[in-house]
């Protein structure tokens, strides 16, 4: 299930400039070049960074996002032009007949595998990916490392940032009893 949260136009336009920092995509960008890619399947696009990224290399992107908010602040990036944008699921796009068998490579970073909290969901959400990729087609995604216990570094001294974005004001972002919360 998508993550509401995303979906409200605010958190969305203010997303970015919270988290400007995409060094994290750089392995996929990799990847990318490491495996020879022609065409990216970029499930859960979110705010497009990573897709208008590999467009502006020359790669085929599908950027697909259940949130509107954030595809809408996708498509107002430069290059984004060059990427076919879906709001909606996976499942949305291996539906079109035009999309089966299409890609080299479908990504999911940002942890967004994690919001499939059950096995039917996820199920589906990979043969969904299955149906997209060529024979020869790769899953790439990210998830948290159970080990490094990172959740215990989440706290609201090492996570409080104060941040003006251009046409929203002072947004101010952090941890709060481990639960991530955004405001002005």
């Amino acid at each position: 299930m998508p993550d509401a949260l995303f979906s409200h136009p605010r958190v969305a336009r203010v997303y970015d400039p919270l988290d400007p920092d995409r060094s994290d995509l750089d392995t996929y960008v990799d990847l990318v070049r490491e495996f020879g890619v022609d065409a990216v399947l970029d499930v859960g696009c979110g705010t497009g960074t990573l897709a208008c990224r590999l467009a502006a290399q020359g790669v085929e992107v599908l950027g697909v996002d259940p949130a509107g908010a954030s595809v809408t602040v996708a498509r107002a990036k430069t290059g984004a032009e060059r990427v076919e944008w879906v709001v909606g699921t996976v499942e949305d796009v291996a539906a079109r007949p035009d999309q089966r068998g299409r890609y080299d490579l479908a990504t999911m970073s940002a942890n967004v595998a994690q919001v499939f909290l059950g096995d039917e969901e996820w199920l589906a959400t990979l043969g969904s990916i299955r149906t997209c990729l060529r024979p020869s087609g790769r899953l790439a995604f990210e998830t948290r490392v159970p080990a490094d216990r990172a959740w215990e570094r989440w706290t609201k001294e090492a996570s409080h940032q104060v941040v003006d974005v251009e046409g929203e004001g002072p947004s101010r972002t952090g941890c709060r009893s481990r639960r991530w919360t955004e405001s002005s």
